[in-house]
């Protein structure tokens, strides 16, 4: 009998059950003393997982840095890894400046979550740092700037 009204209440509240909604589209931004920062990746609809595109604009504003990092456009191609999954966010991206004869090098990398899997807004950190490339290397370098910050992203579907 039990076995019957278990049926009987799927099939009866299985159509009520709203399927999970993915995240398609995360925005995130950050502005203090040293940076002003924001970011737009976009996720597959079919795997949230599965990053569509990654694009935004950063600029840091401290005396120390390059001109080519005063302001500068984010690709996709700066990206070195990312990872979501129902409540964490951390992008890692890496630039080089001037494109053509690298001397310089920005490495931004952010860790956010979020208080629950349904909640439309990460919290968190992110890590900036400014090098100075060693005779053209881009394995040694010196740090020009080493800065720690506040970053929000929202989610929009």
């Amino acid at each position: 009998m039990a076995k019957k009204i278990l049926s009987a209440a799927v099939l009866f509240l299985g159509p009520c059950v709203a399927p999970a909604e993915a995240i398609e589209r995360i925005y995130c931004a950050s502005s203090d003393p040293v940076v002003d920062m924001s970011l737009e990746s976009g996720f597959s609809s079919k795997d949230q997982e599965k990053l569509v595109h990654f694009r935004g604009m950063a600029g840091v504003k401290d005396k120390a840095t390059p001109a080519g990092f005063k302001r500068f456009q984010i690709n996709s191609e700066m990206l070195r890894q990312y990872w979501i999954d129902e409540r964490d966010l951390r992008f890692s991206i890496q630039a080089f400046a001037p494109a053509d004869a690298p001397l310089y090098r920005v490495t931004m990398s952010m860790r956010t979550n979020r208080s629950s899997d349904t909640a439309m807004q990460f919290k968190g950190r992110y890590e900036l740092k400014v090098e100075n490339l060693k005779m053209g290397s881009i394995v040694g370098a010196d740090t020009i700037l080493d800065h720690e910050g506040a970053i929000f992203c929202d989610v929009k579907r």
